[in-house]
């Protein structure tokens, strides 16, 4: 087992199979997720760098095998596990929270690797791909306007929010009323259908890593614009 940085830790991967795993997991650390490699006997092969991180934060290493520190958390995650090595080839497997001491829990999703990456990667078999909602990733609030009709404020209530902030700190920044933050905060809630702070960081976190791509596409349409603009008055 080892870390995407050290080449030397990769046994048992061969180091033909280096890229290959670093490649995934590598892009998913780029991405803001953890992520561990794990082979059909549940040992992890290797894992990037918040991966790590969330070790000893929730998570644990116990005889090259994955485990929660938190007894019921621990539990689910072995259950989801079998479930994920058992189920169809390259289908998304359950997803887990894992609780932490006084931080939002983990939610670790399974990711069943196809035959043909199983055999690029020998015994690799499952992908777990760990999401930290303090990460405190969000996307940029006109995006939540154009997505979920979410007005400015309501937009500002949301980021707050998903950033663990109390709505009383939320009024605070905002200069307003507790009340009128609790109103807006119902109304993210409705519009984005979910339920309570750890859905809500998890949807923002996972609409973050498209924020570049949107952006993109925002200026693109702006240039097309402006070339049409010129055409018509050529």
């Amino acid at each position: 087992m080892g870390n995407v940085g050290d080449l030397a830790s990769f046994a048992p991967l061969r180091i033909q199979e280096l890229a290959g795993a670093a490649c995934v997991l590598n892009v998913l650390d780029s991405l803001g997720y953890g992520s561990f490699l794990v082979d059909r006997e549940r040992q992890v092969l290797a894992h990037n760098k918040i991966a790590r991180d969330c070790l000893d934060d929730g998570l644990t290493l116990s005889a090259r095998r994955l485990a929660a520190t938190d007894r019921e958390s621990d539990i689910r995650l072995q259950s989801s596990i079998e479930v994920a090595l058992t189920s169809a080839e390259g289908s998304e497997g359950p997803s887990v929270s894992v609780q932490r001491r006084s931080r939002l829990p983990l939610v670790i999703l399974m990711l069943h690797l196809e035959e043909r990456t199983q055999f690029a990667m020998t015994s690799a078999g499952l992908v777990l791909v760990v999401c930290d909602p303090e990460l405190k990733r969000v996307p940029p609030p006109d995006m939540l306007t154009d997505m979920f009709g979410l007005t400015p404020a309501e937009a500002s209530v949301a980021t707050g929010i998903a950033a663990g902030k109390h709505l009383t700190e939320i009024a605070a920044d905002r200069d307003a009323k507790v009340e009128t933050v609790r109103v807006h905060s119902k109304a993210v809630f409705r519009k984005t259908r979910t339920r309570g702070q750890v859905e809500l960081a998890l949807l923002l976190t996972r609409l973050a890593v498209l924020a570049p791509h949107q952006s993109l596409l925002r200026t693109r349409h702006r240039a097309g614009k402006r070339v049409e603009g010129v055409r018509a008055l050529g």
